[in-house]
């Protein structure tokens, strides 16, 4: 189990800095929400996933997570710079959990359609990963659409 951790950990890890492009491309994030999960990889193997919603507007960020600052999504205005994302998060933070779980600095970053990986590692091994999949508003909005129908005609 420890081994496939690792192995995950690594394959997200190159997948963000092997990019042929680095540094020439400006990719832009499509506005909306994005979904997934963040992971926090410690150097012993450990990882719990938490659920995460990340919502983007033009160069703005909000979002949250289903646990209480784990990790802690605020609020703020992002930058691109080729394979790199930088959040600066303009909340206000109480001191009674580790910040390094707040969503803010520098991080690798990888687009794969509507797959975004972001990554951060470091210096003593731990590794951030959020693995988000974008919505498609219409797909979305149909989806509640067709599970709003079915409920209504099953009454």
């Amino acid at each position: 189990m420890k081994n496939g951790i690792l192995l995950l950990v690594l394959l997200c890890v190159g997948l963000v800095s092997c990019d042929k492009n680095e540094g020439n491309t400006q990719v832009a994030l499509k506005s909306g929400t994005y979904t997934g999960e963040f992971s926090r990889f410690n150097p012993d193997g450990r990882c719990t996933p938490t659920p995460v919603t990340l919502v983007i507007q033009n160069n703005s960020f909000n979002g949250f997570s289903d646990l209480t600052n784990s990790p802690a999504i605020g609020a703020g205005v992002y930058k691109l710079t080729g394979a790199e994302i930088e959040f600066t998060d303009q909340r206000v933070w109480t001191d009674e959990f580790d910040w390094t779980y707040v969503l803010n600095g520098k991080y690798k970053f990888k687009m794969i359609g509507d797959e975004v990986i972001i990554v951060r590692m470091y210096a003593n091994q731990t590794t951030d990963v959020y693995k988000l999949h974008w919505q498609d508003p219409a797909t979305t909005l149909n989806s509640r659409n067709t599970a709003e129908t079915v409920q209504t005609s099953e009454e």
